[in-house]
């Protein structure tokens, strides 16, 4: 008992002697860590927050790695890209963190998160077995991208749109997609040689490349006979191209499903005819338009669909109680494809809410959840976000089919004063969609930087 307590007394003493030693700090102040907090256990998903804790002031650039620890790079086909920053986080006095947006995902090969700051590698964390992503074998690929607006832009050259269609459309063909699928503008005014020009950059490739018309391509100069001619090339004539299911009456809308490009999955494409915004019973589609439209959505409800039109929808008004309804109105720009400013202004021209055919789409849209809605027309730059968390991507809270933001590939813009900055020449956006089993993952990205924006890579499970 004497040599126990003896053994005690000396163990004791040479804590005691080597905390003598230890500086103060390490009682009271833990090592510099960041944490990654996942929302859920499925694997793939990137929801969580992200925080830094009792690190040095600073901006900490937030980075996917790969299983050696660097910086993750996007690689499909014969394309290699970078990935931007997942997040940045600035610590000044406190410990930070970061929200990520509930869709956000893992990209296949992440195996690591890791934190720059100045240059320097700062963290580096394993992302634990049971998230890293594990999608399965693609089944196909599709770009989509959109408000490419031949002949409106030239600050580059005499048509900018003449320098980014071509180059988003080679990112394309080096990714392998089996198409490529837009939600309209190709033109300033709906002119034939804007019609003509796409005609000429499509024809040089061999997939397909699809699209409904926007509300510029409804302006004055817009024929039907011209889009027939120059526009979905093998849809609308007598001998169609393998896929073409269904041509409305209108000779505009279709059904585009082939199992071997899309693998049995549905592309609609769904054009306006008016753009009477704003407008008290102004509307922007017919009413037999939305007839086919609901007869083709009733058809394919046990399928995959992708629906494309041009113009996205406003959040929808909350009737809770009083308060909420004035709330939902103030806030009325910050759904899905839009963003409010530092000046409070946004983009004006969304689809006109109460309008008796935005009500009966918006409908639609609840009723059909295996729908996976892709919009353009505000061209809002992707990294936007950080304004508005559902700028790029919402299913509003699960109650309605999931709507995509796709940004412009010729002329992305940016908040200035009093509105925005287009960014014809300097930035070129769109979207590779890699299509799984289970889900789709959206990589949205700029085309003039080669940059895949981590932050605004998404998962769907439809």
């Amino acid at each position: 008992m004497k040599k126990m307590k003896r053994f005690i007394a000396v163990i004791l003493c040479v804590l005691m002697l080597a905390a003598a030693f230890m500086p103060a700090s390490a009682y009271f102040f833990p090592g510099p860590e960041m944490c990654y907090n996942f929302a859920d256990d499925e694997a793939g998903k990137g929801a969580g927050t992200i925080s830094l804790q009792h690190c040095q002031k600073g901006t900490y650039s937030i980075f996917w790695g790969d299983e050696n620890g660097e910086k993750l790079q996007f690689k499909n086909g014969s394309t290699v890209a970078d990935f931007s920053a997942l997040a940045e986080i600035t610590v000044s006095d406190n410990d930070e963190s970061i929200t990520l947006n509930s869709f956000t995902a893992i990209p296949d090969g992440a195996k690591t998160v890791l934190a720059y700051c100045d240059g320097e590698k700062k963290f580096e964390n394993e992302i634990p077995e049971n998230k890293i992503a594990d999608y399965g074998e693609m089944t196909y690929s599709f770009g989509a991208l959109s408000d490419l607006h031949f002949n409106r832009y030239s600050d580059l050259s005499d048509d900018d749109a003449e320098v980014a269609f071509p180059r988003a459309l080679d990112f394309m063909k080096n990714s392998g997609v089996s198409l490529v699928a837009m939600p309209g503008d190709l033109s300033k005014n709906g002119e034939a040689d804007a019609f003509q020009k796409f005609n000429k950059y499509t024809s040089q490739y061999n997939f397909p490349v699809l699209t409904c018309k926007g509300n510029h391509d409804c302006r004055s100069e817009y024929t039907l006979e011209n889009w027939q001619k120059y526009v979905n090339t093998g849809v609308y004539g007598e001998e169609k191209m393998q896929g073409v299911q269904d041509v409305a009456e209108n000779g505009l809308d279709f059904v585009f499903c082939d199992e071997e490009k899309t693998g049995g999955d549905v592309f609609i494409f769904f054009s306006q005819v008016k753009r009477q915004y704003i407008l008290p019973g102004g509307s922007l589609v017919t009413d037999e338009q939305l007839d086919w439209l609901e007869k083709q959505l009733n058809q394919y409800k046990d399928k995959r669909v992708y629906l494309f039109f041009h113009t996205f929808l406003t959040p929808e008004i909350d009737k809770s109680s009083p308060l909420a309804f004035i709330k939902s109105i103030f806030n009325i720009a910050m759904g899905e494809g839009n963003i409010r400013n530092a000046m409070g202004l946004f983009y004006p021209l969304f689809y006109t809410l109460f309008s008796k055919d935005e009500a009966r789409f918006r409908s639609l849209l609840k009723e059909n959840k295996n729908v996976v809605f892709f919009n353009g027309h505000s061209h809002w730059s992707y990294k936007y976000q950080s304004l508005n968390s559902t700028l790029n991507i919402s299913d509003n809270g699960g109650t309605t089919a999931t709507m995509v933001h796709v940004s412009s590939v010729s002329a992305p813009r940016t908040p200035s004063i009093p509105l925005w900055s287009s960014n014809p020449g300097t930035m070129s956006e769109g979207a590779f969609v890699a299509v799984y089993e289970n889900n789709i993952v959206i990589y949205n990205m700029d085309f003039v930087s080669n940059t895949v924006y981590a932050y605004a890579t998404y998962t769907v499970d439809r």
